[in-house]
């Protein structure tokens, strides 16, 4: 069954954590029952006042509706606003503790989330015609869509030489003429493959077998080798490769120039932060 959407938040992630922190805390510190709840370090003092703004009830409805498909009941609100007072209180605790320190997931959530709030800030103008053209034609090896070919093959199981001796049987009757159909054993991917990338067929059966393939004349057989077995392979037809017009593709340069640029702002962001820190590093 599927987790519900809060079940797989990382600020979920970080509360629990954070309220597991506080329970071996407290028990390590096996203080006395009239010990207070909080006991906040003198470098960060625990503030007990909280308050729920009408704004945050509304974002926690929102999330709700979001993830169920419907507004919550009254007694689903109420769970709602216990359950944010008990883990806002768990992670001012926690806090207080400092219980946050020297965890590296910690640290790199609220690093991701600052990162996150610093690129929600940002304001970044459409990009022009001009803009978009010279990141295409900077970038045009994005866009640009490979060399296809088309080919049918008669497989050989085994690896063998008695199967090395079949696919070459197979490969001098198709060589002079005889028709592959009924020839060779069954493969799962069929005898018969269709606008195919030379790197989706490395990836598919392996270097050895698109060794020569780009260089293979269409109507030639061929005898290949994979990881499966032997091929005795006919190239039928090529498709050359091609670079598609801005126009047809510039949702996907647009939304690439974006997020790019977006990316170069935040950079900015940061080293302005960086400047107002004193740095030392080894």
């Amino acid at each position: 069954m599927a987790l519900p959407r809060i079940a797989r938040d990382p600020l979920v992630h970080f509360v629990l954590l954070g309220a597991t922190l506080f329970a071996l805390d407290r028990v390590v510190a096996a203080r006395p029952s009239t010990a207070p709840t909080a006991e906040a370090s003198p470098e960060r003092p625990l503030d007990t006042r909280l308050t729920l703004s009408a704004d945050a009830k509304r974002l926690l409805i929102e999330e709700h509706t979001r993830s169920y498909g419907r507004p919550p009941s009254d007694a689903e609100v109420k769970e709602l606003v216990d359950r944010w007072i008990d883990e806002e209180i768990l992670y001012r605790e926690g806090l207080a503790r400092g219980l946050d320190k020297d965890d590296p997931r910690i640290r790199h959530l609220v690093a991701q989330k600052m990162s996150f709030v610093l690129e929600q800030a940002l304001v970044l103008p459409s990009p022009s015609d001009h803009d978009l053209q010279g990141w295409f034609d900077a970038h045009a090896d994005r866009w640009a869509r490979p060399a296809l070919v088309d080919f049918t093959q008669v497989f050989v199981q085994g690896d063998d030489t008695s199967a090395d001796d079949r696919a070459r049987g197979f490969l001098a009757q198709l060589e002079k003429g005889a028709d592959p159909g009924g020839m060779g054993d069954t493969f799962s991917g069929g005898r018969r493959y269709r606008r195919r990338s030379i790197a989706d067929l490395t990836e598919s059966f392996g270097a050895e077998f698109t060794q020569g393939l780009a260089e293979q004349k269409e109507g030639t057989w061929a005898l290949r080798r994979s990881r499966f077995g032997f091929h005795v392979v006919r190239i039928d037809k090529r498709s050359p490769a091609e670079k598609p017009a801005l126009a047809d593709v510039r949702a996907e340069v647009e939304e690439d120039f974006k997020r790019a640029r977006r990316s170069d702002k935040l950079a900015e962001k940061v080293a302005e932060l960086r400047k107002g820190w004193t740095i030392e590093a080894p």
